[in-house]
C-alpha cells in the first residue's frame, strides 16, 4: 500500500494550504503597513482562489478566467505588487487545467484574452511600466506550468493505452490457443464418435447416442470458432508458443482417434519460430480433415532441405457426411499469418481428386533470442 495520498486528496490537501498561504501573507502584508491590502482585497482572494480550485476540473475556463482576474487585477491595481501565494495559485491553477481539461482551446482563449485585456487596460490606466513587466511575467506564471500539465497527460494516456493494448493482446492469444487446441481435441471426439456411429454390431440406441456426441462436439467446436472470432482482431497476427507435442505426436493422437493418417518424413521438433509454426499448421491441417473430410485418407509430408522447410498435409474426399456449419477461416487466416511471421508462405486449396491440401514453405530453422518470441495476436 502506498504511503502517499492519492491524487485528488493531494489536490484538495493543495488548495486548502493555497487558502490559508494566501489569507495569511494577506495578513502580513497588512501588519506590514500596506495599505492596498485591506481586508476586502484578502476576502476577494480568499474566495477567489477557492472557487477557482473548486471549479477548475468542470469548467477549467472559468478557473483560468479567475486567474487573470485575481492576479493581474491585483497587479494593475497595486501599481506592480503581487503576493507570492497568488504566483503559487496560478502556477497550480495551469498545471492542474493542463493536466485534466479534455479540450485545449477554450482555456487557451480564455487565457489569452484575460492576458490582453489586462495589458490594454494597464497601459490606458496607468501607462505601462512595471505593471506591464509583471503582467508579461504571468505568461510564464501559467504557460510552462500548462505545458508540464498536458505533456503528464500524455503520458498517462499512452500508459494507459499500452496497457489495454497488454489486454487486448493477451486476451487475443488466449483466444488462438483456444481455436488451436480446443479445435484439434474437440475434432478428434467428433471423429471417434463417428466411427463408432457406422460401427458393425452396435444397437440403434447407441449408435444415436454415437451420433449424438459426434454432432455435440461439431458444435462445440463451431461456437469456439465464432467466440475467436469476436475476440480476436482481424488485424493482429498469430502467436507463437511453444509447442505442448511434436508433429509425430500430433499424427498418433489423430491415428488413435481413428483418422486414417499417414506421416511421411520427420521433423526434429523443438522452441524455434520454424519449429512452432510447422506444429500448428499440421495441428490445424487435421483438424480441418476431422470437421471438413471425415473417413479421408490423409497424408502428411514433411521435406528438409538446406534452405528450410516443406509441409504439406493433403486429404481425399470424405467418405463420412460431414457435419459442419458455417466456419469463420481464422485457423487458415492465423497459419498465413504464422508462416510470415516465421519468414515463410502458406498456401491452401481443393485438390484435383475432391480432396484439400495445404503446404507451407518454411526457412531453416533459427534458434536465436529473437526469434524465440511471442507474436502477439
Amino acid at each position: 500500500m502506498s504511503l502517499l495520498p492519492r491524487p485528488r486528496t493531494l489536490e484538495w490537501i493543495l488548495s486548502g494550504l493555497l487558502v490559508v498561504a494566501v489569507a495569511a501573507e494577506h495578513l502580513y502584508m497588512n501588519d506590514a503597513g500596506h495599505p492596498q491590502w485591506s481586508g476586502w482585497s484578502a476576502l476577494a482572494g480568499v474566495l477567489g482562489v477557492t472557487l477557482a480550485m473548486w471549479v477548475r476540473q468542470q469548467w477549467p475556463a472559468v478557473a483560468v478566467a479567475l486567474v487573470c482576474a485575481l492576479v493581474g487585477g491585483t497587479v494593475v491595481v497595486t501599481d506592480g505588487w503581487v503576493l507570492i501565494s497568488y504566483v503559487v495559485f496560478a502556477i497550480l491553477v495551469s498545471f492542474l487545467v493542463g493536466r485534466s481539461a479534455d479540450q485545449v482551446w477554450p482555456s487557451a482563449v480564455v487565457a489569452v484574452v484575460g492576458v490582453a485585456t489586462l495589458t490594454v487596460l494597464d497601459a490606458v490606466v496607468d501607462g505601462g511600466g512595471v505593471q506591464m513587466t509583471m503582467i508579461g511575467n504571468m505568461i510564464i506564471y501559467m504557460a510552462l506550468p500548462w505545458l508540464s500539465g498536458r505533456y503528464l497527460r500524455q503520458v498517462a494516456h499512452n500508459h494507459s493505452t499500452e496497457i489495454e493494448q497488454a489486454q487486448l493482446a493477451e486476451r487475443a492469444r488466449i483466444a488462438q490457443e483456444m481455436h488451436d487446441s480446443l479445435g484439434h481435441e474437440l475434432s478428434l471426439i467428433a471423429l471417434r464418435a463417428g466411427a463408432l456411429e457406422v460401427a458393425p454390431g452396435l444397437t440403434d440406441a447407441h449408435q444415436k447416442a454415437a451420433g449424438a456426441i459426434r454432432a455435440a462436439a461439431a458444435g462445440a467446436t463451431e461456437r469456439l470458432g465464432e467466440i475467436v472470432g469476436v475476440l480476436r482482431p482481424a488485424a493482429e497476427e498469430a502467436p507463437l508458443t511453444p509447442a505442448a507435442a511434436g508433429i509425430d505426436g500430433l499424427v498418433e493422437r489423430a491415428r488413435e482417434s481413428g483418422m486414417d493418417v499417414r506421416l511421411a518424413g520427420s521433423l526434429d521438433d523443438g522452441e524455434g519460430v520454424r519449429d512452432v509454426v510447422a506444429h500448428r499448421i499440421v495441428q490445424e491441417a487435421l483438424t480441418n480433415a476431422a470437421r471438413h473430410a471425415p473417413g479421408a485418407p490423409v497424408t502428411v509430408s514433411v521435406e528438409t532441405g538446406a534452405h528450410g522447410v516443406r509441409l504439406s498435409v493433403t486429404n481425399g474426399r470424405a467418405t463420412l457426411p460431414p457435419r459442419v456449419g458455417a466456419t469463420t477461416g481464422l485457423g487458415l487466416a492465423g497459419l498465413e499469418e504464422a508462416a510470415r511471421a516465421a519468414g515463410g508462405t502458406l498456401r491452401h486449396g481443393p485438390t484435383t481428386g475432391g480432396g484439400f491440401e495445404v503446404v507451407a514453405d518454411l526457412p531453416a530453422r533459427s534458434d536465436r533470442p529473437s526469434d524465440r518470441r511471442e507474436v502477439a495476436l
